[in-house]
């Protein structure tokens, strides 16, 4: 964990340690491991998250949508990079008050308002020269994330999950009204509603969806509940690629309730 913090912190994975321990032998794990992440201790953690066994790791998306369960075991970092793509932090900027509407830019994802803010500054003959290295340097940031965020779009448009390349899509819409990024995820978007086999996948991927967020995975009876769900889902879906999630998730699930 503390390689995954060192190595995706800065760029907002945030790792966080649940342990059902006593609180003495969570201090010593946090000496010995010299733990650089937060740890929690919670009871009945185990039994509330539905870990199976230790660690049991959880990826969570920034809107609260999970991932990767424990049957899943740990995410690899190729599969982090990819979820992080949609992740924009602030860059570091000096602790200065004159540097306050770049940082509440940056924070609001008013990325269009940046970018024209930026270019009137730098535009300023009598900018001081340490002001411009700065705001050179962000401009120079925001014009690589602008690439990053078109190539990503490409990438998205080829599915094969066209739900999550919606969600994605619809989000990078917003943050990046007004800049190329923003233009082609529309463009994607507007193709994905006139293609038939897409619209078919996405019929497919939100009705997997509702399905699984009217089940509790936690509590037992839900659990088995959803396996069979998921059998008639698959059967119902055949040849899109929700169909073949749900093999896996209930593949997976099933392990688990068997105790694998």
């Amino acid at each position: 964990m503390n390689e995954l913090h060192s190595k995706f912190g800065d760029r907002g994975l945030l790792v966080i340690g649940v342990s059902d321990e006593e609180e003495g032998l969570i201090d010593d794990y946090v000496q010995k491991l010299g733990a650089k992440f937060p740890i929690v201790r919670a009871p009945k953690g185990m039994s509330t998250y539905g870990g199976t066994f230790y660690p049991s790791t959880f990826t969570v998306g920034p809107d609260g949508q999970i991932l990767t369960a424990p049957a899943d075991r740990m995410p690899a970092d190729s599969y982090l990079e990819e979820q992080l793509a949609g992740v924009s932090l602030a860059p570091k900027l000096p602790d200065d008050p004159r540097y306050d509407a770049v940082r509440q830019f940056w924070e609001k994802r008013e990325h269009r308002k940046l970018a024209d803010y930026l270019d009137k500054m730098l535009a300023q003959e009598k900018l001081g020269e340490e002001m411009r290295a700065v705001l050179t340097t962000q401009r120079e940031e925001l014009n690589k994330r602008i690439e990053r965020q078109s190539a990503r779009v490409q990438t998205l448009g080829q599915g094969p999950d066209y739900t999550a390349a919606t969600n994605a899509l619809e989000k990078l819409a917003r943050d990046w009204k007004g800049l190329s990024p923003a233009d082609a995820a529309e463009k994607e978007l507007d193709r994905f509603g006139k293609d038939p086999a897409i619209k078919k996948e996405l019929a497919a991927g939100r009705a997997l969806e509702k399905l699984l967020a009217a089940h509790d995975t936690t509590k037992l009876a839900q659990a088995r509940k959803l396996v069979d769900e998921l059998v008639k889902f698959r059967k119902r879906y055949e040849g899109t690629n929700a169909a073949t999630r749900a093999t896996d998730l209930q593949t997976q699930l099933a392990n688990r309730l068997r105790g694998d």
